[in-house]
């Protein structure tokens, strides 16, 4: 069988890829070894409950991005966050402190002393300095004072990466921001200066599995994927990549195309039976850290939480010293997700900073959870449902070699013509961010 491009995972960059491939008449094979589509996209209907148990939702940035999830077919099924969702929480010293998109909110916040909120101020006055290889905490504090880098930013890196500012480079995670110094010497500057960006939370009527299966869809009608797939030998001939596998039923298939797509995550290289030459250039790859996440999404009564709910969550500094990294309120977020008179909560455990916690009895993860939710939200009750989900390997850890590994990939791509890597372990690990990047890959692709 011969085909334009032949793309291993049918996560959101396989999807992606795939999917405008399809579209403008290109021949597509997509192979996943699992029996579903989606990736790290994992939404649980459990009756009237709709949960996220991966990604939770999406960020648009401008219309562009809008335009892509139209092609997927979901405008009616597409949820914007409600209003109210707006306000953040960051918890310090056992209190739950409000915050918004506006500075206005920060100032009127007790997070930060008088004195703090000047010496972040004072950043609109300090001078561009260049630390290569700079670490989160290390930016923010050298910018912002060690009080912000530890109630802002500290917390903020816990919800994206599940990681440790500390050990996080800064140009890799947050490349915008780390610009802006050397563009506009002050941050604080180069934000005010920057145009503004429609920024849109979207969901969906039934939840992010919704968005995977409809851009599963058509790949599955066209014949184009196959899941339950052991790819057995992958080699280049001249300009062709041949793939061979074995599907469900055992049968031995083989495909050739020009181009190969790796979107599989790269703790999973090291089994691909790749050419001798690509394995050996890959396994710096293979010291990533990728640590565990366990999800606890818990369904309550109403009445039973005395907290308002009236934000998107809440994220933990690692200060507080908690077992929990942060909690969302899917239920203020989007509508109809819970029976009526209920709510929806979701906590994290885990990630860099207590990846022993993740590995936890169910009882062990339950206790934590109880204690945490009674200490910030006033919950004594037992919830009415609960929904466990864990993660071995959650979000890439863009580390201080993150930089030489992406450079790496980009030095294999360019000695083995036709073949191109794609996933939230480069270039940024946000599910919009990576389906856009497969969208403008497989345009790319196409010309």
């Amino acid at each position: 069988m011969q085909f334009d491009a032949i793309i291993l995972g049918a996560g959101p960059a396989g999807l992606s890829i795939a999917h405008e491939l399809q579209r403008v008449g290109a021949k597509v094979k997509v192979l996943e070894s699992t029996d579903r589509a989606g990736g790290s996209i994992r939404t649980i209907r459990d009756g009237e409950w709709i949960i996220e148990t991966g990604a939770n939702t999406l960020q648009t940035e401008g219309d562009a991005d809008l335009e892509i999830l139209k092609g997927y077919g979901l405008k009616n099924a597409k949820q914007f966050a409600r209003t109210a969702s707006a306000k953040r929480f960051i918890l310090s010293r056992g209190k739950l402190h409000t915050l918004t998109a506006h500075p206005a909110s920060l100032l009127k916040s007790n997070l930060l002393s008088f004195t703090e909120k000047l010496r972040l101020a004072s950043e609109l006055f300090r001078s561009r300095e260049n630390f290569p290889n700079e670490s989160i905490q290390a930016f923010m504090t050298r910018r912002f004072g060690k009080a912000a880098a530890n109630l802002l930013m500290d917390p903020v890196v816990s919800g994206i990466y599940a990681g440790d500012p500390k050990e996080l480079n800064m140009e890799s995670c947050f490349p915008a921001i780390h610009s802006l110094e050397k563009s506009h010497r002050s941050v604080l500057l180069g934000l005010m200066q920057r145009p503004k960006v429609d920024r849109r939370i979207v969901g969906f009527k039934n939840g992010m599995q919704q968005l995977a299966d409809a851009m599963a869809k058509p790949l599955i009608v066209g014949g184009v994927l196959e899941k339950n797939t052991r790819v057995t030998e992958i080699k280049k001939e001249g300009d062709t990549w041949t793939v061979s596998w074995v599907d469900q039923t055992q049968s031995q298939h083989t495909a050739s195309a020009p181009r190969i797509i790796i979107t599989l995550p790269h703790w999973h290289w090291a089994r691909l039976p790749l050419p001798k030459s690509i394995k050996q250039s890959l396994q710096p790859w293979e010291q990533s850290q990728v640590p565990s996440v366990t999800v606890v999404a818990r369904g309550y009564k109403r009445s039973d939480v005395p907290h308002p709910l009236d934000g998107f969550g809440y994220l933990v500094p690692n200060n507080e010293n908690r077992e929990v990294l942060g909690c969302l309120f899917p239920s203020s977020v989007f509508s109809e997700r819970t029976p009526k008179d209920h709510v929806l909560l979701c906590c994290f455990i885990g990630g860099s900073r207590h990846p022993d916690l993740a590995a936890q009895s169910d009882e062990q993860i339950r206790a934590s959870v109880n204690r945490e939710l009674s200490e910030t939200l006033g919950i004594k009750h037992a919830p009415v449902k609960e929904w466990i989900q864990r993660w071995p390997q959650a979000i890439p850890q863009y580390d201080e070699k993150q930089s030489a590994r992406e450079k790496l990939l980009e030095q294999v791509e360019g000695e083995h013509a036709g073949l191109h890597f794609l996933g939230a372990f480069r270039h940024g690990v946000s599910l919009m961010s990576v389906i856009r990047r497969g969208h403008t890959l497989a345009q790319w692709l196409s010309r």
